[in-house]
């Protein structure tokens, strides 16, 4: 089945929304500066409508000349204490309603808004959910029986790291609410079906996030060792490899060299033990991801993050 998606495009003359179906099929576009829509076909007409109508709701993007801010309203004439104090009244009516709007903006970022248009040969990666690839792998699971413990533990695994995956994600909003940090979840890298839990980007620099959800576990970290409740596993190595990737194909695509770093985001642990601190890794956990990142020197400007955001978006550079 069918479903239709919208994609901004603005740039200096053009100010469109694009309806298109999941098959790449263009419906139409509306000229935001004008409010006039362009379907392909006349049976678009009330699709666009309906579904345009939601978009710009939900994402509080402006369609036509006027202000989005609210207007100041006609202050009430007469003279007097009553006068006096409507007049303040709806002075303050009006603050509230500008303050509720500023923070409204702020929950609507226009970079969290789709930007591909159809027939672009990339996806925008802002459409992603988080823990995508792992809700997906579980849902794959045939049903376990009850008495099946094993088939068990394997879901419930799946759905654990994906769980944690959207905890960290609620964590990088609060990062990113400001305005400074952008971010992308499961980003797929290659075609072999694997992926990067997040990507990270901002006055700070570039960061690839490995979610680990070991809730209640006791963690160990050496230089060269992660261990989680006394086995070995392979996440520094893995977290380094991802970085390094993730390195080479933002710098093939801005032309300029590109460094990410690796951080490994652990959820939830019961003990936490970091006996030698990775040089080239960063640990950390949930709930102490955003001081981490408010910690960060700043290392890169307004313009260069927009400029590898705009990269790190785009489904084509990962290939």
């Amino acid at each position: 089945m069918l479903s239709a998606e919208i994609s901004w495009r603005q740039e200096p003359g053009i100010n469109h929304a694009y309806v298109w179906f999941s098959d790449g099929t263009i419906a139409g576009y509306r000229d935001l500066d004008t409010g006039n829509d362009y379907p392909t076909s006349p049976d678009y007409a009330q699709l666009m409508e309906h579904v345009l109508a939601d978009w710009l709701r939900t994402h509080g993007i402006r369609c036509g000349p006027e202000s989005s801010e609210p207007s100041p309203p006609e202050p009430p004439s007469g003279r007097g204490l009553t006068a006096w104090l409507a007049r303040r009244r709806s002075q303050r009516e009006h603050a509230r309603a500008v303050a509720a709007h500023r923070e409204w903006q702020l929950d609507h970022p226009s970079w969290r808004v789709p930007v591909d248009p159809p027939h672009a040969g990339w996806r925008d990666l802002v459409r992603n959910d988080p823990g995508h690839a792992l809700w997906h792998r579980a849902a794959q699971l045939p049903e376990p029986r009850w008495f099946d413990f094993s088939a068990r533990r394997e879901t419930r695994a799946w759905t654990q790291g994906a769980r944690g995956e959207e905890t960290v994600a609620a964590e990088l909003w609060r990062i990113a609410r400001p305005g400074a940090w952008r971010y992308v979840h499961s980003v797929p890298v290659g075609t072999r079906g694997s992926d990067i839990d997040h990507v990270l980007v901002g006055p700070g620099g570039v960061f690839t996030l490995n979610t680990k959800a070991h809730p209640g576990a006791s963690i160990w970290v050496g230089e060269h060792t992660f261990m989680v409740n006394g086995r070995k596993q392979p996440y520094l190595r893995n977290s380094r490899h991802e970085a390094a990737r993730a390195s080479r194909l933002l710098t093939a695509a801005t032309g300029s060299p590109i460094e990410a770093h690796s951080v490994i985001v652990l959820v939830d642990p019961g003990k936490l033990t970091i006996r030698t601190s990775p040089r080239d890794v960063t640990i950390t956990t949930r709930r102490g991801l955003k001081r981490w990142a408010s910690a960060l020197p700043s290392v890169l400007p307004d313009q260069e993050v927009e400029t590898i955001f705009n990269q790190i978006r785009r489904s084509s550079t990962w290939i």
